[in-house]
């Protein structure tokens, strides 16, 4: 038998989509994202074995956990084969989750490849993943389970033994196994007999076993459940009883078991009980440690969100039922980013620590404080009788961070803004009531810190949303949270589509879906507009290849470049890059800027707008009539497009809207321009233009902005708008 020889680094020894499709089928992957799994799969080492190669022995360090891809592996322990690992499966967690040594060995039976997960990508991957943690729980059940019942069933000819020949052979018979067995008569519980290893592990000689009973061994047990399922035995209504609880020993110490009774028939009417007794000690421990990975905070010892979650959603149910109030403190520490700059990591951690314990320190039994990650903790108050106790609260909770925490050689001074929110008042649902505490943090950090404030809907709520907005957009390109819409663009004289707009969406899991217009002002301030602009340049082009390549009408997609896009340097080249890299003819895209951008410098404007053209795109001039362009130069711009204001739309029969429609239609041809109205929602808009000769129309009476994949069907159906 060969140990397992020295890896080189991460190789790849199945196929990618292979290796996805395989960890997908896995239970405790199940709850992860594909991105994720890609990350796992790319990042994990592939550890290939051949037969009989050992992976592991018992006492080595349990530093990774494995997935095996392929083959056979067999677990075995002190040279007695546990149990076979197959694809799909996973093994090696215990070690590693609680950090001790190997209780068992594993080895290759035919050749493998495993998935190997080290300590810091169980902590990135699972750790933070509480459903996947809660799968790792669930299989070890079902692990012990399995070798439970395989060991009871092994036995299954004693269950029918008369006489004395149920003392004579059962209890040689069971002392072969490494199992504590027992047997009791069912109305008394007494206990009859016992095999060597259940007085060993108990530490009671045989006679003494015989002096005691079922419940003098488990006192938790309740008699009365007992004997209901002694009665389910003895009754023939169930020919196996299993349930857990806990033994004590002779010397006062306890441990935890899974009881499995069976009944052992002497002669008519006549029964004994058999009790197979399984020491479950070591699952428990990792249940209860993977329960606290699940929902506590490794660092404080505080509920995490997930357990935050939970107790929020019973706290509003109840509250609900009961016509009461709860309350949600968000708080933030103050500044503190400058001290883990300054001290350092630990020092920080140390500080959050000593936080945790001091707001803990003053709250109710029943109140909850977590921590929700980084300097951010929430303090869950249910059942609340007045609201003024939470202003007292949040008060209290200032006080008690006021003195100075002692980190070290250093004495540290600390604030906190927190933020408030009430149910029902403030929300109904916990995701809004996080998000108003959250709003009403900020405002309490914008009156200077350290202070506590109520949200209330009088509050300054745009500046409050507009924080909210920059804080969640910052990640949510990362986290793809972003897509796009399609609107028709219609020609009004065949009524067919023409083209189409790209409408970016912003569909945030703290906030909501965004429109444009909540957003996009904030993008431009904080500059994320250039990658966000570049996002939706690449995935316009990238749909509108993939529409061609499936046979599709190669129509133009329009897509709006901001005031910080259409200034920036590179723009040129990243639009070309962009064209080349999806295979998109320049003449399918079109680029729509207002006369805001135009009015920045009307110099470079007309440079940038050159070199665009050049490339062969069409460029259009959005929301047309609503700045101050000068025709001087209007003339001598590259543009393709007018693209008319829905203001002018909207109310068209005023006469002055009527007549700067028609002025604009008439210098788009002069100029060897199109038109283009847009917010088109009635029959008579629509009328209105056609008789002006207006060449294409988008709004609400042709389609609402839709996902690629209906503006796709509406592309096949041929359908057109006369």
């Amino acid at each position: 038998m060969n140990n397992r020889p020295n890896m080189p680094e991460p190789t790849s020894f199945m196929a990618p989509d292979k290796k996805k499709e395989m960890l997908k089928t896995i239970d405790v992957l199940s709850f992860f994202h594909e991105s994720t799994l890609e990350r796992l799969a790319q990042e994990s080492k592939e550890i290939p074995l051949e037969s009989e190669v050992v992976l592991f022995k018992e006492g080595d360090p349990g530093n990774a956990m494995y997935i095996v891809l392929e083959g056979e592996i067999l677990i075995h322990q002190g040279g007695k084969p546990l149990t076979t690992m197959l694809p799909g499966t996973f093994f090696g967690e215990m070690s590693l989750i609680e950090s001790v040594p190997r209780t068992a060995s594993a080895r290759a039976l035919v050749p493998s490849v495993l998935l190997e997960i080290n300590e810091s990508q169980f902590q990135e991957y699972f750790a933070t993943q509480p459903q996947a943690l809660m799968a790792i729980m669930k299989t070890l059940s079902a692990r012990s389970r399995k070798i439970s019942t395989h060991l009871v069933s092994s036995q299954s000819s004693v269950t029918k033994l008369g006489g004395d020949k149920v003392s004579k052979d059962i209890i040689p018979s069971l002392d072969e196994h490494y199992r504590e067995v027992l047997v009791f008569e069912p109305k008394t519980f007494k206990f009859i007999k016992a095999n060597s290893l259940a007085c060993m592990d108990t530490g009671f000689t045989p006679e003494e076993v015989k002096g005691k009973t079922f419940i003098d061994l488990a006192p938790s047990m309740d008699p009365d459940k007992l004997t209901q399922m002694c009665e389910s035995l003895t009754n023939k209504l169930r020919p196996m009883v299993s349930f857990e609880t806990i033994f004590e020993r002779k010397d006062g110490s306890s441990y935890s078991v899974e009881c499995k009774l069976q009944l052992v028939e002497l002669h008519a009417d006549q029964y004994e009980i058999l009790l197979w007794v399984q020491d479950i000690t070591e699952r428990k421990q990792m249940e209860n440690t993977i329960r606290q990975m699940a929902y506590y905070d490794s660092l404080t010892g505080l509920p995490n969100r997930n357990l935050l979650n939970d107790r929020l959603a019973v706290a509003l149910a109840n509250s609900s039922r009961n016509n009461q109030k709860v309350a949600i403190l968000f708080l933030d520490l103050d500044h503190f980013k400058t001290i883990n700059d300054s001290l350092g990591h630990e020092a920080g951690d140390q500080l959050l620590q000593q936080v945790a314990q001091r707001i803990k320190g003053i709250l109710r039994k029943q109140d909850t404080v977590g921590r929700m990650g980084g300097d951010e903790f929430i303090v869950l108050i249910p059942e609340l009788m007045e609201t003024d106790h939470t202003a007292r609260l949040a008060q209290k909770i200032l006080d008690s961070l006021a003195p100075a925490f002692k980190i070290g050689d250093n004495e540290l001074y600390i604030g906190a803004s927190i933020g408030i929110s009430i149910f029902p008042d403030d929300g109904m649902e916990i995701r809004t009531l996080l998000k108003n505490s959250d709003l009403a943090m900020y405002r309490a950090k914008e009156k200077g810190r350290n202070t506590f404030q109520l949200y209330t809907p009088a509050m300054n709520f745009k500046a409050m949303e507009r924080l909210a907005v920059e804080k969640n957009l910052r990640k949510a390109l990362d986290r793809e949270e972003f897509v796009l819409f399609y609107q028709p663009k219609i020609n009004l004289k065949s009524g067919q589509i023409a083209g189409m707009e790209a409408l970016l969406r912003w569909d945030s899991p703290e906030l909501g879906m965004v429109m444009p217009n909540q957003f996009i002002p904030v993008a431009e301030e904080t500059r994320i507009i250039i990658p966000l602009g570049h996002w939706v340049l690449h995935t316009a082009c990238q749909q509108a290849q993939i529409w061609r390549e499936a046979g599709l009408p190669p129509l133009p997609i329009s897509v709006n470049l901001s005031v910080i896009q259409f200034t920036h340097p590179n723009l040129v080249s990243e639009i070309s890059k962009v064209l080349d890299q999806t295979g998109t003819p320049p003449h399918q895209l079109e680029l729509e800027i207002t006369e805001t951008v135009l009015m920045q410098d009307t110099t470079l404007a007309v440079s940038i707008l050159k070199k665009l053209s050049e490339l062969g795109i069409k460029i259009s001039l959005d929301d047309f009539g609503t700045g101050f362009s000068s025709l001087n130069y209007l003339k001598n711009l590259p543009l393709d497009y007018l693209k008319i204001d829905r203001t002018f739309i909207k109310d068209f029969n005023l006469q002055t809207n009527s007549a700067i429609t028609k002025a604009i239609v008439t210098l788009a041809q002069s100029l060897n321009m199109k038109t283009i109205a847009e917010g088109v929602e009635t029959e008579k808009q629509k009328q209105f233009l056609k008789e002006l000769n207006c060449d294409e129309a988008q709004g609400y009476l042709f389609s609402r902005p839709v996902p690629k994949e209906e503006i796709e069907e509406l592309i096949k159906s041929g359908k057109t708008f006369n």
